[in-house]
């Protein structure tokens, strides 16, 4: 009876014109195909916020992205361009504070290795530090980083979503920081009078980029808004798919299904906090 069932919808399928989805054909294959992967199959593209002196706007024959120009969200893998001002809707899933170790710029950059806050490793660095968030590691850069996980998204629930982790470190951590202590600071009453803080899965935001400058010189810094005005006016329902989509990458990360592709993190651009736009120096990421 089954095989009479699959055979009538497989013919039902066939009379579409090459190229139609019909999300409910997909239902029985649901997931197949991903049962053995980990976090080595899939890393979370960063969003980074182009500057100057970024490789990707340079011009096309000389390896940037058609384009491209300072102050555009970038994607580190599918290297997708958002206009700065307008911005990219992003549902984030959960925060991590880690301490990430790079190999200098000038001695060809790379990822080294993440390092929990409490380690011996950041504890060694940080009594030997000269100056206060300058820590090293041997050779290498250690960088304090909160990184936020979670999904871009659109204006409308049924709009794809896709994986994206953000960055932030040095002067970007103040963004992130304010943005963060206003979501941790908003409270719903129940109708029993109860106040609850909603969970971070619910508050879709709007990143942007802006102008921004100090004593280093002008660059591209990030923006975190609520993606309606208003915390309250921004918050998802837990049937809405986008809020679906942003807890379905927090199991992904606590499960160490995922991780973030940090080889890609030091290519979305220059640190323009620690330089102004023309820094190129240290193993540092785009936020």
């Amino acid at each position: 009876m089954a095989a009479k069932k699959n055979a009538a919808k497989g013919k039902e399928v066939a009379k579409r014109q090459a190229g139609d989805v019909v999300v409910s054909d997909y239902a029985d294959y649901d997931g197949q195909g991903f049962e053995n992967q980990t976090a080595d199959d899939l890393a979370i593209p960063f969003l980074g916020i182009l500057q100057a002196l970024s490789p990707q706007v340079e011009d096309v024959d000389q390896g940037g992205i058609e384009g491209a120009k300072a102050g555009m969200i970038y994607n580190t893998v599918t290297e997708e361009l958002y206009e700065g001002k307008e911005g990219v809707l992003f549902v984030p899933a959960m925060t991590q504070h880690v301490f990430v170790e790079w190999v200098p710029r000038d001695a060809g950059g790379g990822f080294v290795a993440v390092h929990d806050p409490t380690s011996q490793i950041v504890a060694d660095a940080k009594a030997e530090a000269d100056d206060f968030g300058k820590y090293r590691v041997g050779e290498n850069d250690l960088v304090e980083t909160f990184y936020v996980y979670g999904v871009t998204c659109g204006e409308e629930p049924e709009d794809p979503t896709e994986l994206a982790v953000l960055a932030f470190t040095s002067t970007k951590i103040k963004v992130y920081k304010r943005w963060n202590t206003k979501l941790s600071m908003f409270m719903l009453k129940t109708d029993e009078g109860r106040k609850i803080k909603p969970p971070m899965f619910a508050h879709m935001t709007r990143l942007t980029s802006v102008a921004d400058k100090n004593n280093k010189g002008k660059f591209f810094n990030v923006s975190l808004q609520p993606a309606n005005n208003t915390v309250r006016d921004s918050l998802l329902p837990p049937n809405d798919p986008r809020f679906e989509a942003a807890v379905a990458c927090k199991d992904m990360v606590d499960s160490g299904v995922a991780r973030a592709s940090y080889e890609t993190q030091q290519g979305a651009a220059t640190e323009g906090a620690e330089g102004g736009a023309a820094s190129t120096s240290g193993g540092k990421p785009p936020f």
